[in-house]
Parts: C-alpha cells; structure tokens; sequence
C-alpha cells in the first residue's frame, strides 16, 4: 500500500464532510476528502427543504437547476386546523447542493476521492495513520462526518450515538395535488406518534411523502397517510421507497478528541423538532474545517486546540440544545393539546419552537392559557 500525507483527511461527503473539505482547504491545509460510494451524491433519505439561509451558510449561489421547487409551508394540527408559514423555502436537488460544494473544495485544492471507504486509523505519536482499501495515508487531524452510523466514532470506541427517529419515505409519480406550492406538516398520535408526517410537492407530478415515527411501526401510519391523501395522490406509483434513522437527541457528549472530531449525524448535530440537520451540518462542516484545517498547520491538534469548535459553532449548539428540550415536551402532548396550540400559535410561535430559537416569548404566550400553562408554557420557560 502507499503511503501519502495530508494535514486533514475528511471522511464522509455529505454536507458536514463537503463542507468540512472545502472550509479546511480554504484554510491552505492539504485536504483529502474520502467517499465511500461511487459519486458525491444524496445518498441518505431526506426531504430536501431548506431556508435561502443554507444557501448563505454554504456560500453557494443556486441555481435554477438546484431548486426543484419553491414553497411555504402549513402545519396541520389533528382537527385539520392548519397554521401557514409564509416564508419561502426551497425544495432542492441535494445532489447539486453537495457536488457545487465539492467543486468549491477542489478549486481550493482538497483532493477528493470517491469510492475509497474508510477503514480504520491508528495512531503514530501526533501522526494518524488513515486506512482505506486502496492506500494508506498519513494526517495531522481527521474529521468523521459520515453519518449516524459512524466507522470513525467505532474506531474512537464512541459508542453514544443521538437518538435516532426511523423514518420513511415515497417519491411518488403521478400525483395530481390541489397545491404545489406549499410543503405541508401533519402532527398528531393518529398520524405519527412523537413525530410527524410530511407531503412535500417537487412539481405537479412528483411529491414526496414521508413521516418519521418513534415506539411505533412506520408502515401502518404511512398506510393510513396515503389513505388520507388518496383524493391527491390518485393512481400515482412509488419510484422510490427510503428509510433512515435521523438522530434528534441531540449532540452527543464527547464529539472532540485529540487529532479527531465528529460532526454532522455521527455527533447528532440535526434540529431535534424538525430532524433537519442539512443547514446544521454545513454549519459545523464549515466551522470543523476552519479549527482542524488551522490547528495541523500550526502542528497543534489537541482536543484542547480542537475545542475552538465548540465557540465558532455555539450558536448551532444552543440552538439545537432548545429543540430538543422543546421536543421532550411536545412529545408528551394529546392531539387535544396539539388541536388547542393549533388555536393559539401563529406562523413565529411554530417557527420559533421548531428551531429552538425564542422559546421564552412563546411559553409567556401560552400562560394566559390555563391548561397550557400547566403542562407546557412553564416547562417551556426554563429552556
């Protein structure tokens, strides 16, 4: 085998890992990014929604090609009360999103190498010895970004891994919806206990339906899904049938090493109220590539040094910290709980809540409510 040094070798090329290479190389560090399949590609399930902001974060212009399509979104309580969401969202092809990330990275110089899996590393003194099927190569820092099941967390002996939801989801062909130009959101115990269920339109033909489901088979609740949107869906076909853990417990608690950290879904960097993690994980992407791409130049890759990360991500950290203590109580509630909120909570209040952002003014809201007060406004007001 041969034997090549880099400063930073990235393992994974979903958005965290694009963006960790791109962020690394930009720093002027000798980045190798490793992909296991064949293409840098969407491989994981998921929705593909995301705010113009992500596109801000990763520094990317989008293109008519990337966006499928462009949304709000409404958010169906159990009664069929629905709250809109005005602010545009894209539906996106994902794949375009990573692999103009990755053009990025190469025109700062990584080297990327598509399928070429990571084996295992050792260490040698303040070197890491990187193992591959193909080669082995020498590095200063390694970044583990690929995925809830992660090989580079295994090698580090992590065993915690975030909470995961199973979800699924059908790409289905032919639909004939009364809209396109709204993703929607069903929560509810009879449509998806402590979780939610999803129908976003990527043209007047396409939809994807999903749902994420926890203490709960996923089959029967998609069953009773496509049943309620019969009217919508017609005839149409299934042409692609996903499931996939989405971790939305958190970040877990040791994600920094010596020489190593974890990001992305191997550290449960994912918004726990929505199970959305694209904008977080180029976020920390971003963020984890700037640390390690400085600290191997500076022959400096301590978990101390590393630790920088945790302050250039703080804001991501908090935000995901307030989700998921939002999650922990709205997982609780009835559907007559939810049909209520449904009646008090405008388009921010959801927002807010979902992204762990101004919780407090929300919980001040809900005190005026009794019953709301009781079992949710103040357990919300300590977050």
């Amino acid at each position: 085998m041969s034997s090549r040094r880099f400063d930073v070798i990235v393992v994974g090329g979903g958005p965290a890992g694009v963006a960790a290479a791109k962020a690394s190389a930009k720093t002027g560090a000798k980045t190798l990014l490793l992909e296991r399949n064949p293409a840098i590609m969407a491989v994981k399930p998921c929705g593909q929604a995301v705010s113009a902001h992500t596109f801000e974060t990763a520094g990317v212009k989008p293109t008519s090609s990337m966006i499928l399509n462009r949304v709000s979104a409404r958010v169906y309580a159990p009664n069929g009360r629905s709250v809109k969401i005005p602010e545009t969202g894209y539906l996106i092809n994902k794949t375009l999103l990573l692999q103009e990330i990755a053009a990025q990275a190469a025109e700062y110089g990584a080297e990327i190498h598509v399928n070429e899996p990571f084996i295992s590393f050792a260490r040698r003194g303040d070197i890491l010895i990187v193992k591959t099927p193909k080669a082995e190569y020498e590095c200063s820092a390694l970044i583990g970004a690929d995925g809830y099941n992660s090989r580079v967390a295994r090698t580090l002996g992590v065993n915690e891994r975030s909470e995961p939801i199973p979800t699924l989801q059908y790409l289905m062909a032919g639909s004939r919806l009364e809209s396109i130009d709204e993703i929607r959101i069903y929560v509810g115990n009879e449509i998806a206990p402590r979780g939610y269920a999803w129908l976003f339109p990527f043209s007047d033909r396409i939809a994807e339906i999903g749902l994420g489901v926890r203490g709960a088979p996923l089959k029967p609740y998609m069953d009773r899904v496509l049943r309620m949107l019969k009217s919508e869906l017609g005839s149409a076909q299934v042409i692609d049938n996903r499931g996939a853990p989405v971790p939305v417990g958190g970040v877990i608690s040791k994600y920094i090493f010596d020489h190593v950290i974890l990001i992305g879904d191997a550290a449960g960097m994912v918004i726990p109220m929505t199970g959305g993690g694209i904008h977080s994980s180029i976020a920390a992407g971003i963020a984890a590539g700037e640390v390690v791409g400085e600290a191997s130049q500076e022959g400096e890759a301590s978990e101390k040094r590393l630790r920088s990360f945790d302050e250039k991500y703080r804001p991501w950290l908090e935000r995901i910290r307030r989700s998921l203590r939002v999650l922990r109580v709205i997982e609780g509630l009835s559907d007559e709980d939810l049909n209520e909120l449904a009646e008090i909570l405008d388009d921010e209040d959801i927002v807010d809540l979902a992204n762990g952002l101004n919780v407090g003014r929300v919980a001040r809201k809900l005190l005026s409510h009794p019953r709301l007060a009781v079992k949710l406004a103040r357990q919300l007001l300590s977050i």
